[in-house]
């Protein structure tokens, strides 16, 4: 076919499809949206043709336009809430425009909400690789079904809230779901210091709506720092301008818990501080996210709050061992102050409460079955009869605790850290309690993206089957990871993480 005869067929292909009935719909559904663009040269036969055909299969065409900057497609794309993108290149140059078009996607937040799709003449399946492109097609009938295809994907996707609470249940959601731990790294992703990040509600509803816009994972979660429960009781704390803040002057000090605690009144979660901040923090952001995204509330665990109280100081187990009566009355008035918070952060919105509980599975199970046991059965079981499932936080060395959150938290989850077997504790767990985590911070902080993405999907098959998995790391993500291994974590988990998991 010459010029004049591929000009001739598009036109009457064209017109004859105007001349089919219209949908009385005004507008497609998004997922049945596509944005086309073309960079690098003004093709515009190709994308008439592919337009056509896309109409005639039943979805709206959005035509960004030929020779234009990957701005203006990603741009296009944000203003109509297509989900899938079509771009095409005619020449080798334009590559590093496509790189600029997936990087632009990423910038603008929408990038995890849609797909991309790649073609023309110096495209290849190679180069979709390389840049992290959904799909590579070499022509309009390849294009078509890959279109449908990524449409049905897009329709049948699973609210984040409903994918976490399905995994919940030991049952498998569309994807593997990605969890967030994130403190440092979101105030400063979001450009905030800490100081002022864990301290004002405007500013921690600020940073997590940014890093959650951004990279699409399945939550927000408002943990901060250990300093907020002890503050909120009266402890002195240190606050360097741009880091976590610290326990200067315990409430509960040695040689004197017991009567320090007799003197202490349990505080108001909603007058007390930077906690009752983070409180309306929950609220700021879930008017914001609505039901369709979870929203973690975070306390301290009863064994863990009451160390915090007493400014972590390893000498409080002497006086643990001679008043081990008096320090269960302390555990047993901590797990009444966790639920409150839990309760307020529940009416601000929060759909599951954190638990950090790190200092009691460090211990052996004899101290762990003598003093964190019950507490934390009180504490979760008054939480997840309010409707919130908990989520205990352990990090470090801690598998010879884990055993027992199958007693304290049925139902519930886990996240633990990169020092316990994956597999060893999901054949340990099994359907009782769901896993999160369990990432290694201490070596993806440097990794490249790629081995973050080969490490999250090492995870995501060992632990992902059956659902019950969520996909973190085993603490809080570091401060100055790359975003990209952060995109990486993210492109792991809708690939490698899609159900049914494969081998």
């Amino acid at each position: 076919m010459y010029l004049d005869d591929i000009v001739l067929a598009a036109g009457a292909f064209e017109l004859g499809v105007r001349s089919l009935p219209v949908s009385t719909e005004e507008s497609k559904k998004p997922e049945e949206r596509v944005v086309l663009g073309v960079m690098g040269g003004p093709w515009t036969i190709g994308t008439a043709i592919v337009s056509a055909n896309l109409k005639a299969h039943g979805f709206e065409v959005i035509d960004a336009g030929s020779d234009i900057p990957p701005e203006k497609i990603a741009k296009t794309a944000l203003d109509s809430n297509a989900r899938i993108i079509a771009s095409a290149i005619y020449l080798t140059h334009s590559a590093e425009e496509e790189a600029k078009l997936e990087e632009e996607l990423w910038k603008l937040g929408i990038r995890h909400k849609i797909r991309t799709i790649l073609s023309g003449p110096a495209g290849s399946p190679g180069l979709a690789e390389k840049l992290h492109i959904d799909a590579y097609v070499k022509d309009v009938i390849e294009l078509i079904p890959k279109v449908k295809e990524f449409s049905e994907e897009l329709k049948s996707e699973m609210t984040s809230y409903d994918r976490v609470m399905t995994s919940l249940k030991h049952k498998e959601p569309d994807r593997v779901p990605v969890m967030p731990f994130a403190q440092s790294f979101s105030a400063k992703f979001s450009g905030i210091p800490f100081s002022v990040y864990c301290s004002k509600a405007e500013k921690i509803a600020e940073g997590q709506l940014k890093v959650y816009n951004t990279f699409g994972w399945d939550a927000l979660c408002f943990s901060t720092d250990a300093g907020l429960y002890a503050g909120a009781c009266g402890a002195k704390i240190d606050f360097p301008h741009d880091d976590i803040p610290r326990i200067a002057e315990a409430v509960l000090k040695h040689g004197s818990m017991y009567e320090d605690f007799k003197n202490l009144d349990m505080p108001d979660p909603m007058n007390a501080g930077r906690l009752t901040e983070t409180i309306k923090g929950i609220e700021i952001v879930k008017k914001k996210v609505g039901e369709d995204v979870p929203v973690i509330g975070w306390t301290e665990g009863p064994f863990q709050g009451v160390s915090l109280l007493a400014g972590a100081d390893p000498m409080q187990i002497f006086f643990i061992m001679d008043h081990p009566d008096e320090f269960k009355e302390i555990l047993d008035w901590y797990a009444d102050w966790q639920i409150e918070i839990a309760r307020a952060m529940y009416e601000a919105g929060a759909d599951i409460i954190g638990a950090g509980e790190s200092a009691a599975y460090f211990m052996s199970p004899k101290f762990f079955e003598r003093f964190a046991l019950e507490p934390e059965k009180k504490a979760c079981n008054k939480i997840t009869k309010m409707g919130l499932p908990v989520l205990i936080h352990c990090c470090g060395y801690v598998p010879q605790c884990i055993k027992y959150v199958m007693e304290t938290n049925p139902g519930g989850a886990i996240q633990f850290d990169y020092q316990v077997d994956l597999q060893w504790a999901k054949n340990l767990i099994g359907d009782k309690v769901t896993i999160m985590g369990n990432l290694n911070y201490n070596k993806l902080v440097n990794a490249s993206p790629k081995q973050m993405y080969e490490d999250c999907a090492k995870h995501i098959k060992i632990a992902g089957k059956g659902g019950g998995y969520w996909l973190a790391f085993g603490c809080e993500i570091p401060r100055d990871i790359p975003p990209e291994n952060i995109r990486a974590m993210v492109r792991a988990a809708k690939s490698t993480g899609k159900y049914p998991i494969k081998k």
